[in-house]
């Protein structure tokens, strides 16, 4: 008899664990389901926020400025190596060459591997604001004095591009200077051999 009330009373713990699992199970899903939606409906606001700030247009601005900065750079670089070595033919020249471009690809890659201004703006949208505050910002950028604000930060990704590309250029720097270093000591050597 102990051992059938023990058994019974096994069955009984496990039908009832059963019925626990059951019924969470799909709250645990619908509590997924529920997370899934409102992520999405606030990435939806994120997006419609984006928009109203117009960060394409800061993004297009900013895209182009740097792009006639990387130009005006990699001119700067090759008329300095010109006017640097104006009697270089040959292999020497081609070398050369083959350094600039190895080192202005590098230099466009580091470029490439940055985060668009408007999925890092996206993100720290995601992260700091939430739903009811999304809807604030984006009745705010709605009305003509949160478009006024918008216009403003056009200008003032302008203002950033342009201290941005100053670091750039302190960033390079030393890579500028390393590769006329190399490239003095190809001209040299190369000359010393006859090419």
């Amino acid at each position: 008899m102990h051992n059938l009330e023990w058994m019974h009373h096994v069955r009984s713990t496990v039908a009832a664990l059963l019925g626990w699992f059951c019924c969470v199970t799909p709250s645990v899903g619908l509590v997924a389901a529920e997370a899934a939606t409102i992520e999405n409906s606030k990435s939806i606001k994120v997006e419609k926020l984006l928009t109203l700030i117009r960060v394409s247009e800061l993004e297009s601005e900013y895209d182009s400025l740097t792009q006639k900065y990387i130009s005006d750079y990699e001119q700067q670089i090759r008329k300095s190596i010109g006017s640097a070595y104006p009697d270089v033919v040959g292999e020497k020249k081609k070398e050369i060459e083959r350094l600039i471009e190895a080192f202005l690809k590098d230099v466009r890659k580091s470029i490439g591997q940055v985060e668009t201004l408007h999925d890092h703006l996206k993100h720290a949208y995601s992260r700091s604001f939430g739903e009811d505050e999304l809807d604030r910002l984006i009745a705010h950028y709605s009305s003509p004095l949160g478009e006024k604000d918008a216009g403003m930060k056009k200008s003032a990704a302008i203002e950033y591009n342009k201290m941005w590309t100053a670091q750039f250029m302190n960033q390079y720097k030393a890579r500028v200077e390393k590769l006329f270093q190399v490239i003095a000591v190809v001209a040299k050597n190369k000359g010393k051999q006859g090419a």
